[in-house]
């Protein structure tokens, strides 16, 4: 199943400032293995930095490895929207097979 994750965080939070660098870089340098770990494909993983908002397109069999991927540190210096998707062909062919 594929996962969009829409993650959030206010100005203060923001892993550009320089007391959270730190995490950012270890989040970038860690996000493979942590893929991995968790059964997780990151199909792409992008960053608004004017909204303070990353954007995750996941691929995983459970909802839980989405989240032990996010989790921490991420999902404590953001509020996390996480909602599973379908190709615009599959959501038709499901109607249409009702």
């Amino acid at each position: 199943m594929i996962y969009v994750a829409t993650l959030t965080h206010s100005p203060e939070r923001c892993w550009a400032r320089e007391k959270n660098e730190e995490k950012a870089e270890e989040w970038i340098e860690t996000m493979e293995s942590k893929a991995e770990q968790f059964g997780v494909e990151v199909h792409g993983a992008y960053v608004t930095p004017n909204e303070h908002t990353f954007y995750f397109v996941l691929e995983t069999d459970e909802f839980e490895s989405v989240a032990g991927f996010l989790g921490p540190p991420l999902l404590e210096d953001h509020d996390a929207k996480i909602a599973p998707v379908t190709s615009f062909r599959s959501a038709l062919d499901a109607t249409r097979a009702e």
